[in-house]
């Protein structure tokens, strides 16, 4: 008699166990969408006048942007914008482009 009903409990267990599993809230935190930003920013260029001793380091971060972006996709962005400067220095007085982000959709992170 103690077998048999050792033998109930376990099965009742693990047959709670089981529709919990599939049927209960577990699953549900599975399967809850979650919506992707597919959002695309849109780059703008702001022109600048160079002065002495700048760098494009230094102009990025002079110009932030408030999008999170990498600083190697600002820098290709840059080069984008300035193809000269791929091989030449920021020469004092140079009007250059600076890119700035901007995102007018519902999707911040």
């Amino acid at each position: 008699m103690r077998l048999f009903l050792s033998i109930a409990v376990v099965i009742i267990i693990i047959t709670v166990i089981k529709i919990d599993l599939t049927e209960g809230t577990l699953p549900l935190a599975a399967y809850s969408e979650t919506k992707e930003c597919n959002e695309q920013l849109a780059v703008k260029s702001v022109p600048v006048i160079t002065k002495e001793g700048d760098t494009v380091h230094s102009l990025l971060a002079e110009y932030p942007t408030d999008e999170r972006i990498s600083m190697p996709e600002r820098m290709a962005d840059f080069y984008k914008f300035n193809p000269h400067l791929k091989k030449q220095a920021i020469v004092p007085g140079e009007l250059i482009k600076i890119p700035i982000y901007s995102s007018n959709g519902p999707c911040k992170k």
